[in-house]
C-alpha cells in the first residue's frame, strides 16, 4: 500500500494560457538513508547512502537484499501498486524507476531500455488485465544519476564495508500516448535492459529503522511466468518481510468528472436484464476489454471490442440473479456500470 501522492489540479488555462502541466503525481517511497552510514562512514560529496536496514533496536538481523532483478533477457519483471484518489482522474505521462548495475564505473547511465505495463489489478491475479503497454516496445527516454549509492548494512548484524560500486540511476519511461485513469487501484510493472545486457537490480523502498515499510506488497516474475511477492529473508535468515519498490509517476490530475471522455460514458440495459444485456458507449478510439464480475468480485465473463465499436452484447444465461459490475478498459481509461440480472 502506498505512501505519497501529489494532487495537481493545475487548471491554469484561464489563468496563464498554458493549460495543464505534468508534475509528480505519485511517489511510492524513498530509498536514501542519509549522508552517513550506520558505521559512521560519510557518503561522497553530494551523494547519500541507500543502506539496507535493520529494525530500530534490533541488531541481530538486517535485510539481506540490496535490490531485485528486472532483467528482461531473463524474463524478470517487477510490479507494485498505486491508487488514484476518489474523485480524481490521473493522466500518466511517464514512469520513473530506480536501479543499479554492480561494478559499473561509467559516468553516464548503463540503462538503455525499459518496458512498461499498467494493470487493473495485481499481476498475480487471474482476473487482472493489462490496460496499457507491453513487453515489446522500449519506452526508455532518459536515465540520470540519482545521487545515491546502494550499500549493505554497514554495522548489523556484522559490519559490511561501504562503497561506491552500486550507483543508483533514475530510469524514465515516457508513454507516447498518456494513459488516463479514473479513481481506483492499479499496478505498474516494468522490465529493463542495460548496455551490457547483464544482471542489474532495482532498489526497494528503504526507510531508516524498518526492514519492512507498512503495507509493502510488490511482486516479481521470472522465467516461470508466475508472479510472487517480493520478500527479504533476512541476514541471518529470520522473519521474512515483504518489500515495496521505489517508483514515481509523472502527469496531471483533474477532477474525475471533468476528465471523462464520451467514450467512457458506459450504459448497460435493460434494467433488470434476463438472458441478454447490451452495453453502449461512444465509438471506441482504442480497442477495449470488458470484464463482468459478481458481487464478490469474481470474473464471470470477458470479451473485447475493436476500434469503432459502439455496443456489445453481454450474455447472462446461466448466471445467478443479482447485481454485477461491468468494467470497460482501454489505453485511454476505464469505466464501470452496474448490471442487474433478474
Amino acid at each position: 500500500m502506498k505512501r505519497t501522492f501529489t494532487l495537481l489540479l493545475l487548471l491554469t488555462a484561464g489563468l496563464t494560457g498554458t493549460g495543464l502541466h505534468a508534475q509528480q503525481l505519485f511517489s511510492n517511497g524513498g530509498f536514501t538513508t542519509g549522508a552517513t552510514a550506520k558505521d559512521g562512514s560519510a557518503a561522497p560529496t553530494g551523494y547519500t547512502w541507500s543502506e539496507v536496514q535493520n529494525d530500530a533496536g534490533v541488531t541481530t538481523i538486517s535485510n539481506t537484499n540490496a535490490g531485485f532483478s528486472s532483467l528482461k533477457s531473463s524474463n524478470f519483471e517487477l510490479a507494485d501498486d498505486f491508487t488514484v484518489p476518489a474523485g480524481r482522474r490521473w493522466t500518466i505521462n511517464s514512469v520513473g524507476v530506480y536501479g543499479y548495475q554492480t561494478g559499473y564505473a561509467g559516468t553516464t547511465s548503463p540503462f538503455t531500455a525499459i518496458y512498461i505495463r499498467i494493470w487493473n489489478g495485481p499481476p498475480s491475479s487471474a482476473t487482472s488485465q493489462v490496460i496499457y503497454g507491453d513487453l515489446v516496445t522500449n519506452r526508455f527516454t532518459s536515465s540520470t544519476d540519482a545521487l545515491s549509492y546502494r550499500i549493505f548494512n554497514s554495522l548489523y548484524p556484522a559490519p559490511s564495508a561501504t562503497g561506491t560500486t552500486r550507483r543508483i540511476w533514475r530510469v524514465v519511461a515516457t508513454l507516447p500516448t498518456p494513459v488516463s485513469l479514473p479513481a481506483g487501484t492499479y499496478w505498474v510493472s516494468y522490465s529493463t535492459t542495460t548496455t551490457t545486457t547483464t544482471a542489474h537490480f532495482m532498489v526497494p523502498v528503504t526507510t531508516v529503522g524498518l526492514r519492512q515499510t507498512p503495507g509493502a506488497n510488490a511482486q516479481q516474475t521470472g522465467s516461470t511466468g508466475a508472479w510472487a511477492p517480493i520478500q527479504d529473508a533476512g541476514n541471518p535468515a529470520g522473519p521474512i518481510v515483504s518489500m515495496d519498490m521505489a517508483f514515481d509517476l509523472q502527469g496531471t490530475s483533474v477532477l474525475g468528472t471533468t476528465a471523462a471522455t464520451p467514450e467512457f460514458a458506459l450504459r448497460v440495459g435493460p434494467v433488470p436484464a434476463s438472458s441478454l444485456a447490451t452495453a453502449e458507449f461512444t465509438s471506441l478510439k482504442k480497442p477495449a476489454t470488458f470484464v463482468l464480475t459478481d458481487i464478490q468480485g469474481r470474473s464471470v465473463w470477458k470479451a473485447s471490442s475493436a476500434v469503432g465499436s459502439t455496443s456489445l452484447q453481454v450474455p447472462l444465461d446461466g448466471m445467478a440473479a443479482g447485481t454485477y459490475l461491468l468494467t470497460m478498459t482501454s489505453e485511454l481509461g476505464s469505466s464501470r456500470a452496474r448490471l442487474l440480472k433478474q
